[in-house]
């Protein structure tokens, strides 16, 4: 049963692969058939002898047939006329399906106008039952009247048969169009979940390693000028990059850790919160720069992805302060708890930025900033202060659309 089931599949596959083959292969199963029909048929009453004529009318029939599914209109209308000038003629037969096949073809693949396919069919068949009567009618012809009521409901049943393999056809094609959008869908929607999370990783990245390299990096300086004058002081800097590098080694260990478990829950991975800007503003005040925080609010029981979105946005704003604000510098920070946001600012006095030196040095933290707010649906805002120094304030709502950072 199966090997059967796989040689109709097989032969399916291959017929609609190379369709004027299989359509000519059939044409001359049928037109064999026919011409063994016409040969062998015994020509009665006034039916004429077989001649060279009628079976050039059946090698037409069997060429035309050949084009069925290639041009399956002109098909049905050739082999209509040739049907029609060989029952004209009165030639004998016992097999003659091109009608039947013709019909049917032009109804299952005539196209999608139906209006026009079925004028066509309802032509054909109207002109052989036309036909069919005129035999009944004529006094010399011995054609039952029966025989016409049979050849226009064979007729209306394959074209009935062609219409419900088009339906059928539709069905199958539309099923298909929407797996391949559904696929294409799943596609979309994975590939922009990558795009996300690259883009989330990124920012972490970027600001774990900004963060502690600026303040290694300034701690270095410090302990360069100190190690003659003051070693004391050099070896407590040289032990500051030390904790910094420990720390910034210890997160990146952390995120990649996650990048390389692929049963492991980022969500289960603790995430800096504000309750954990004592680092970030004692890594500060460690590379020389005074850094005041206040608090108001009541931290909410659950901020999730918020807090640390400000955390973030903390800690790059400082890192911008260490990196771009020269010396001597202060800065401070103030958190805010609202009942539907929490916002906060990093203010300081430095030497200040201009436009063209905030978008060629700061840029790409500004726009990890960014992106972190707006995909909680908050605003920000950044820029130099009227008085000298820099400003970044952040509000980032409590209920923003996404939950994590």
């Amino acid at each position: 049963m199966k090997s059967a089931t796989a040689t109709l599949s097989a032969a399916t596959r291959w017929s609609n692969t190379h369709v004027l083959a299989a359509d000519s292969l059939l044409a001359l199963l049928i037109g064999a058939l026919s011409l063994l029909g016409y040969l062998s048929a015994e020509a009665t009453g006034s039916m004429r002898q077989q001649d060279l004529a009628g079976a050039a009318l059946i090698v037409g029939q069997t060429v035309a047939l050949s084009t069925r599914r290639v041009a399956p209109l002109r098909c049905l209308g050739a082999v209509s006329v040739l049907t029609v000038t060989f029952w004209i003629l009165d030639y004998p037969s016992s097999f003659d399906a091109f009608s039947l096949v013709a019909v049917y073809t032009a109804a299952a693949h005539g196209g999608s106008d139906r209006r026009r396919v079925w004028r066509a069919v309802g032509g054909a068949v109207g002109l052989l039952t036309v036909i069919a009567i005129a035999g009944v009618i004529a006094p010399s012809d011995e054609l039952p009247a029966a025989a016409v009521i049979g050849i226009a409901a064979i007729h209306l049943t394959a074209a009935s048969a062609g219409q419900f393999a088009f339906d059928r056809r539709q069905r199958l094609t539309m099923l298909e169009e929407r797996a391949v959008r559904a696929e294409n869908e799943r596609e979309l929607t994975a590939h922009q979940a990558v795009i996300d999370e690259r883009g989330r990783i990124a920012r972490d990245l970027h600001d774990i390693v900004a963060h502690g390299m600026s303040v290694m990096v300034v701690q270095a300086g410090a302990a360069e000028r100190l190690v003659d004058a003051q070693p004391e002081r050099a070896i407590e800097a040289l032990q500051q990059i030390q904790a910094s590098g420990r720390e910034a080694l210890t997160d990146m260990r952390r995120l990649l850790g996650v990048l390389r478990d692929e049963q492991h829950d980022p969500e289960l991975t603790p995430q800096p919160t504000m309750a954990d800007l004592d680092q970030v503003i004692r890594h500060c005040v460690d590379s020389g720069i005074p850094t005041a925080l206040t608090v108001e609010g009541a931290r909410p029981p659950s901020a999730g992805g918020a807090e640390m979105t400000g955390y973030r946005i903390v800690q790059e704003a400082l890192t911008n302060v260490i990196k771009h604000a020269g010396r001597p510098v202060r800065a401070a920070v103030k958190v805010t708890y609202a009942p539907q946001a929490l916002r906060v600012e990093i203010i300081d006095d430095g030497k200040g930025t201009t436009i063209d030196e905030l978008r060629s040095n700061i840029g790409h933290g500004l726009i990890g900033m960014r992106e972190r707010v707006e995909s909680f649906s908050g605003t920000l805002h950044a820029g130099p202060r009227p008085g000298g120094g820099f400003r970044v304030s952040a509000t980032i709502p409590l209920d923003g659309v996404n939950g994590t950072s």
